[in-house]
């Protein structure tokens, strides 16, 4: 814990009882527990209590964690998870969320106004002053966590505690999570004063349960600090941070992360094996039959269990008309790689292995090959559970071997609502007819100085290219 504080988690969504009980075993104080966790754990739910950080599954993608809040407790909850939970990727924006500084007016565009941050270029929002070279003191009201996302800030200036947002500007609002209309008439109450004083409120979650007292004790503070905040902003030079906000982190989960989880979650309740892919599939009907399995899982063999498991996935799969393999990027925009039909499958007592048929509908070149790619071509992709590669092989049309693509990626994840998806890790191996070549490695050392993948991470990477270059390459020239 840093300098003996106590930091405070709320901990929601697909991977809440893992996470909760390596955050409790790590002297987290959990607060607002559901109940079931709390009895599994054993517990208490700790209702009231305000939260530093709030750990949950990111609406946008059910692999990856996003944690939010105050940045000493986002530091500690992030540094935990990545060295308790093997083979993650973290994105740590290099700006927090509400942070506060001075930014400077470039340019008015397509209606709106553009200004000058430190992360580059984002769009000005909440006010009408948009003159090219003027200075504007600004908070940051979203943080780009994804590679094609935008910075926005806005003209209203802000400072956050535990149960309210402090603003300049008339106006009161609520978290989604505060319902209950006796505590929303309370808060409206509390509000009164500082609305005609012309400062805008926007209650967090946290509010709606904590005692009255703390609640309102807390806002003279919020409204001295935003004071003293803008005086400092007023000094400020441009594009100097004063005030850090609140700090974001978004963990991806890997394949094998997702395995540890379930190891995890199996210490306080039956889990059966693959729970936490299968509930990343984000389906009812997967879901259901996710809880059906925990249930039986303490009464049947887990060796037997994973086996069944695995071959109804690879039939789910077999009997799709088309399967997605979906490419996901760490430095860029996600793709479809392709959309095939899978040709065959092995699924033995430890890992699936599955090939893939794709037909080849477009001219040009193949990537990292310089191959003519014609239309008739066909692709096989090999894909095995575990493993830190997929390779593609290229066929002409009378099935004739064009070349190889070896991708360097994530252990793929066999969905059985119909896609097969893995992170690509930046560096891959080509096999044009002359040898194997390594190409791209230099987006690998991005992905390194930009601190997005861990040590376990790269010695993974650097295992699989041994494997390959001297196991396979320099036996038989094809992998």
């Amino acid at each position: 814990m840093y300098r003996g504080m106590v930091v405070r988690a709320r901990v929601r969504g697909v991977y809440a009882t893992a996470l909760s009980k390596i955050l409790n075993d790590h002297g987290v104080e959990l607060v607002d527990v559901s109940e079931v966790i709390a009895a599994r754990l054993g517990i208490d739910t700790r209702r009231g209590l305000p939260a530093d950080a709030t750990v949950k599954t990111d609406d946008a993608d059910p692999s990856q964690i996003l944690v939010l809040g105050f940045p000493e407790s986002v530091n500690y909850i992030t540094e935990v998870i990545e060295n308790e939970v093997p083979y993650v990727i973290t994105f740590k924006p290099e700006i927090g969320l509400y942070s506060a500084f001075k930014a400077v007016v470039k340019r008015r565009s397509g209606g709106e106004c553009f200004v000058e941050t430190p992360l580059g270029d984002a769009v000005l929002v909440d006010t009408d002053e948009c003159s090219e070279g003027s200075e504007i003191p600004v908070s940051v009201v979203k943080v780009p966590i994804r590679p094609h996302e935008k910075l926005v800030v806005s003209g209203r200036v802000r400072v956050v505690g535990k149960y309210a947002i402090v603003s300049y500007g008339s106006g009161v609002s609520f978290s989604s999570f505060i319902r209950n209309k006796d505590r929303i008439a309370e808060l409206l109450s509390i509000s009164a004063k500082y609305l005609r004083e012309g400062y805008g409120i926007r209650w967090r979650s946290n509010a709606d349960e904590a005692p009255l007292d703390d609640i309102v004790s807390e806002l003279p503070n919020l409204v001295k600090e935003l004071e003293e905040l803008k005086k400092k902003l007023d000094d400020a030079e441009p594009l100097k941070v004063i005030y850090d906000g609140e700090y974001v982190r978004l963990i991806g989960l890997t394949y094998p992360a997702k395995v540890y989880l379930d190891r995890i979650r199996e210490e306080v309740t039956p889990t059966t094996p693959y729970h936490h892919l299968l509930r990343s599939c984000d389906s009812p009907q997967v879901n259901g039959l996710v809880d059906l399995l925990d249930m039986i899982s303490e009464f049947i063999n887990k060796s037997k269990l994973e086996a069944v498991i695995r071959k109804w996935i690879c039939r789910r799969l077999i009997d799709k008309r088309e399967v997605i393999l979906n490419h996901k990027r760490l430095t860029g925009r996600d793709v479809i790689l392709g959309r095939g039909k899978v040709e065959s499958f092995d699924a033995d007592e430890d890992k699936a292995k599955l090939v893939v048929r794709r037909s080849i509908k477009s001219r040009g070149t193949y990537d990292g090959l310089g191959i003519k790619k014609e239309v008739g071509d066909v692709a096989y992709t090999e894909v095995v559970e575990g493993r830190w590669f997929i390779i593609h092989r290229y066929y002409s049309r009378d099935g004739k071997l064009k070349g190889i693509y070896i991708n360097i990626n994530t252990p793929p994840e066999l969905l059985p609502t119909g896609s097969i998806t893995y992170i690509d890790l930046g560096t891959d191996i080509v096999n044009d007819g002359s040898g194997c070549k390594l190409i791209e490695s230099s987006d690998f050392r991005k992905l390194i100085e930009r601190e997005l993948i861990n040590g376990d991470v790269i010695r993974a990477v650097a295992s699989s290219l041994n494997e390959i270059l001297n196991n396979a390459c320099l036996k038989s020239g094809e992998p």
